[in-house]
């Protein structure tokens, strides 16, 4: 990717922060309980609980990652198995703004072996009120394609690994619109959007890393972005991000993921 010349002066700081990803493709069609998916019902075992809240509330699938059936593979990601993502079937998709990493109203669950036996699998599923509004409206079957991308604008350590930031020191209206010059570039190349899986996160608002007590999530588990095409939105054409620290996501702890969303 050549740099536009505003962001010359930081090529070397920017390459530095390329990292893989996995762009996902959607397709609104039925999808098997096996397949990886946005919406639709999950694979799930007849003799495992359902994930509710502590409420009791039945949670309700928002993506399914089937990493043994997909061909690319990204750095201390699964290879296999299936990754869900549930969560509550309510008016804010089931975030705490209080702790992005209580999972009561959401859920990540791994299933390191996958059953074959159909026999096995819950055929009862969660039925849920249409009423309701959901982010993802129809059922999504996905593809993945490998890419490379470097850090993006919205990621609360951009500034500092960097070194943009410098620019603004003096505080001149002239430092101002350079710097405004050089991000409107960057953003043309590197704004962080779509649905993927690695690779770094683009918000509406801003990362709640830089406030909360999150700075050990490190890595971008999953984005979900709003799209159009597949009748996807999250509030005022949002997004939602989940996050993982890297050791973590290395020995398969999917317990402590921070889960956000945002929008205009």
């Amino acid at each position: 990717m050549e740099l536009p010349k505003q962001l010359q002066p930081y090529a070397d700081s920017l390459a530095n922060t390329k990292k893989p990803c996995l762009n996902i493709k959607g397709k609104i069609a039925n999808t098997t309980p096996l397949q990886s998916k946005f919406a639709g019902q999950p694979y799930w075992l007849k003799t495992d609980p359902y994930p509710t809240s502590k409420d009791g509330q039945p949670l309700r699938l928002l993506a399914q990652i089937n990493f043994s059936e997909i061909g690319e593979t990204i750095p201390d990601y699964p290879t296999e198995g299936i990754l869900q993502f549930f969560v509550a079937d309510d008016d804010v998709y089931g975030l705490d703004f209080d702790n992005g990493k209580n999972q009561d109203t959401f859920r990540i669950v791994y299933h390191e072996k996958i059953e074959l036996d159909s026999s096995k699998w819950l055929t009862e599923l969660q039925v849920f009120d249409d009423e309701n509004y959901f982010p993802i409206e129809k059922e999504c079957a996905l593809s993945f394609e490998r890419s490379d991308e470097m850090m993006s604008s919205g990621d609360y350590r951009f500034n500092v690994i960097t070194g943009i930031d410098q620019l603004l020191e003096s505080g001149t209206d002239e430092d101002y619109d350079a710097y405004d010059e050089i991000m409107e570039a960057y953003n043309e190349i590197a704004c962080g959007q779509g649905s993927k899986l690695g690779g770094y996160p683009f918000f509406t608002q801003e990362d709640p890393r830089a406030y909360g007590n999150y700075i050990e999530c490190d890595t971008l588990l999953l984005q979900i972005d709003t799209d159009n095409d597949l009748d996807i939105m999250w509030g005022d054409s949002g997004v939602a991000n989940f996050f993982i620290a890297a050791e973590d996501l290395k020995k398969r702890d999917f317990s402590k993921v921070l889960y956000n969303w945002d929008c205009y």
